[in-house]
């Protein structure tokens, strides 16, 4: 198992775990936390493909630098690549049920994902900064703006004392500006294409983990 994910699972005596995780788990409301077994790790990648390809028809180049490709397992259609070995997944769960996750990686090989496809800012590289993909949520949820925001607080908690800057590759208006509204903001980068096909651009976009008044960082919700 990664480091980082470690430290994280380490975070809480394994007792309160356990009493949160019942409690959660008996209750109707929405509730998130790591991904932390294989099993579900499995149920957010099937979640992705779902998403991305059996709804949105995108199939990724066999080409492509990162290793993306569907595979087969028991519960579907997997979406994996080479920087899930590495990755640290979050979920969101109502009635016991997977609804929305999306997936951290650190660099693999001395590059984060992105920089297979577009520079990114230094101060992204030399710093303790994670790129954040694979933000899917369920078609039934997606009007609820608290399943994200639940998503998007339950991770900031996980991860601020460890990390300084999570950053991603988006569209907008959507999902960008959702991801405004937690509390990322534009790096300044001129939009570009992952590739020369693509019809949309995407622009980076950073949360500075360390400011604690971006709504990714309130709890409670």
């Amino acid at each position: 198992m990664d480091n980082s994910l470690t430290h994280l699972l380490n975070l809480a005596p394994a007792t309160m775990i356990k009493q949160q995780l019942v409690a959660q788990q008996n209750s109707s409301r929405f509730y998130s936390r790591p991904l932390q077994i294989e099993q579900h790790i499995k149920l957010a990648q099937r979640l992705v493909h779902q998403v991305f390809v059996e709804e949105m028809g995108w199939i990724p180049d066999p080409l492509n630098p990162s290793g993306i490709r569907c595979v087969d397992d028991r519960l579907g259609k997997l979406f994996v690549d080479d920087f899930d070995e590495a990755a640290i997944w979050f979920g969101t769960f109502h009635h016991g049920h997977l609804i929305a996750c999306w997936r951290f990686c650190p660099p693999r090989n001395g590059k984060f994902e992105l920089e297979h496809y577009h520079p990114i800012p230094d101060f992204l590289k030399t710093s303790a900064s994670l790129e954040v993909t694979r933000l899917v949520i369920y078609p039934q949820y997606r009007q609820r703006s608290r399943v994200l925001l639940n998503l998007a607080q339950t991770t900031h908690q996980h991860l601020r004392d460890q990390f300084n800057y999570v950053f991603a590759a988006v569209e907008f208006p959507h999902p960008g500006n959702l991801y405004l509204k937690l509390g990322l903001k534009r790096a300044g980068v001129s939009p570009f294409k992952y590739s020369p096909v693509d019809q949309n651009e995407v622009e980076i976009v950073v949360l500075d983990l360390q400011d604690r008044t971006t709504l990714a960082s309130q709890s409670g919700c």
